[in-house]
């Protein structure tokens, strides 16, 4: 009668390759899905971020310019600060807060009062 207490550390070490090379087969489409996600957040967050400026332009419409190729910058501090969007608003690819210095660029694309674009702008003042 044979004594089948487990496995042997042969038979162990050969699972154990396997898992290991199964983990590096998919470790690089795990990894670019996860960048993928995080692109989609961030364009889903500039996406929040031009809408609270849109309603921040018709809660202060008499601020925006009337002239066709005209802008006005709206940041993100004075979005937060207008309760337009949430304080902890962040980045997902960073990680880190949007800065509250960066800009949503409200343009004048026809002379009417209800025709602008909003395209969300970062210049980052500290790089020389």
């Amino acid at each position: 009668m044979k004594n089948n207490r487990g496995l042997t550390l042969i038979e162990l070490m050969a699972v154990l390759v396997v898992l290991v090379i199964v983990g590096l087969l998919m470790s690089p489409v795990i990894f670019e899905q996860i960048k993928d996600y995080r692109q989609q957040m961030y364009d889903d967050q500039v996406s929040i971020i031009e809408d609270a400026a849109r309603v921040w332009a018709v809660d202060h419409i008499d601020q925006l310019p009337n002239l066709i190729g005209k802008f006005y910058g709206v940041t993100i501090g004075e979005l937060q600060e207008g309760g337009y969007l949430e304080p902890d608003f962040t980045n997902p690819i960073t990680r880190k807060p949007f800065p509250t210095d960066s800009l949503v660029q409200i343009e004048c694309i026809v002379s009417s009062e209800t025709n602008y674009t909003y395209r969300y702008t970062y210049v980052n003042h500290n790089a020389e």
